[in-house]
């Protein structure tokens, strides 16, 4: 694992220095929260990429949280009322208990991953990564938690996590209480992480067209 994860960290190029900002009115954030159980699909999962290079910075620090648990288990979750409260009450929990705040002011540096961040501040990866965590502590398979690399309608990188369904891609926002398909989301998407290895990414297809990478579009 330390050698792949030590080469991965050499050709790494892709990083997310930051996030899209919490809207000044956090009220427009709390309607009413809803999962969707129609008019999902699945993301097209194009060529392998390479991961951001902060997130091989954080799977070096935390291996557990970068390495798929058990035995390969269903890569789909099977959403019902039951499945729809629980992604409901961990995307308001993470939510909740992460305030916004970028890297370069709580560290002093851009690109920080964190599972658990310090004084419960942090950014669109460590809401991501806790609620992966929570998702896989609640029993829902590894395979159908994948953080995915987005670019906002403002031109912001974004970090959210998927939950591949049998009702398709659903997404987990920082920015929302609402879990919305992926294509109802006004993103547009980038990678995400592979479902057979977290350390694994891929470029993502969208409309039967690969997304650009990083490096194929300007800031």
């Amino acid at each position: 694992m330390s050698k792949y994860i030590a080469h991965i960290a050499v050709i790494a190029a892709l990083s997310v220095g930051a996030c899209a900002e919490m809207p000044t009115d956090a009220q427009s954030l709390q309607s009413a929260t809803k999962v969707a159980y129609q008019s999902a699909s699945p993301i097209g999962d194009g060529i392998t990429t390479a991961p951001p290079a902060g997130f091989v910075g954080f799977c070096m620090r935390s291996p557990d949280a970068c390495t798929n648990r058990g035995a390969p288990a269903a890569t789909k979750v099977v959403v019902d009322d039951h499945m729809a409260a629980t992604l409901v009450a961990v995307n308001d929990h993470i939510n909740d208990a992460i305030a916004y705040e970028s890297d370069v002011t709580h560290y002093g540096a851009a690109n920080q991953w964190t599972l658990h961040p310090e004084g419960g501040r942090g950014d669109c990866k460590d809401y991501a990564l806790a609620k992966r965590e929570a998702l896989r502590a609640a029993g829902l398979p590894d395979q159908a938690l994948r953080i995915a690399i987005v670019r906002t309608s403002r031109d912001e990188l974004h970090a959210v996590l998927t939950v591949d369904t049998d009702k398709g891609a659903l997404v987990m926002d920082s920015l929302t209480s609402e879990i919305l398909p992926w294509q109802e989301t006004s993103y547009r998407w980038l990678e995400r992480q592979a479902p057979d290895n977290p350390l694994h990414w891929v470029a993502l297809e969208t409309n039967g067209r690969r997304a650009p990478s990083f490096g194929e579009i300007s800031n």
